[in-house]
């Protein structure tokens, strides 16, 4: 939100769609909180809450993102930046728990340090203005998401247990993923 609101006040006309949440969260929890900052820092109009949505609805909601960010205090997996990356969403992340392995500095997005709202401010701003890059990091993501399907993972699995095991290894002839 922070990040949001310097933007705007630099004069970039950006709105934030947040999807997702709790839905059994109670309506005085976070929610609330973010509603009460948004207020705080003049940006009623520019943040919308979509909530939690269906699984199949997703892909829309990336596709048609200029990009994702998240501003993650902590993400074991990263699965949310690679869905967007696999709908060719650039994604902003912050540099913690899975999302450093996930997401690709510079290749698939940019991590920035958790907390450093100038930063990610920044780099908001340069994919705004610079739609070459945009596409770039947004095609590399495609591909990388495509490595990670679970198909590729679990072939990966199983060529580390034919490096430790060798009759393991006629499993991977008909192995589909190639790094």
């Amino acid at each position: 939100l922070d990040a949001v609101a310097l933007l705007r006040a630099g004069g970039r006309p950006v709105r934030l769609w947040i999807v997702g949440g709790d839905t059994d969260e109670p309506a005085d929890g976070h929610e609330a909180s973010l509603r009460r900052r948004i207020a705080t820092l003049g940006l009623d109009g520019a943040v919308r809450f979509l909530g939690p949505q269906p699984q199949d609805a997703l892909p829309a909601h990336y596709a048609a993102a200029d990009v994702t960010v998240l501003p993650s205090r902590y993400e074991s997996f990263g699965m949310v930046a690679l869905e967007a990356m696999a709908c060719g969403s650039p994604v902003i992340a912050s540099r913690v728990g899975g999302l450093t392995t996930t997401v690709r500095d510079g290749v698939t997005g940019f991590l920035v340090r958790e907390g450093d709202v100038a930063a990610l401010a920044d780099r908001i701003d340069r994919l705004l203005g610079d739609p070459d890059l945009a596409w770039r990091l947004g095609r590399e993501g495609v591909r990388w998401a495509a490595r990670h399907r679970w198909p590729c993972v679990a072939e990966a699995v199983c060529r580390e247990y034919a490096r430790l095991v060798a009759r393991a290894e006629p499993h991977l002839a008909s192995a589909r993923c190639r790094e």
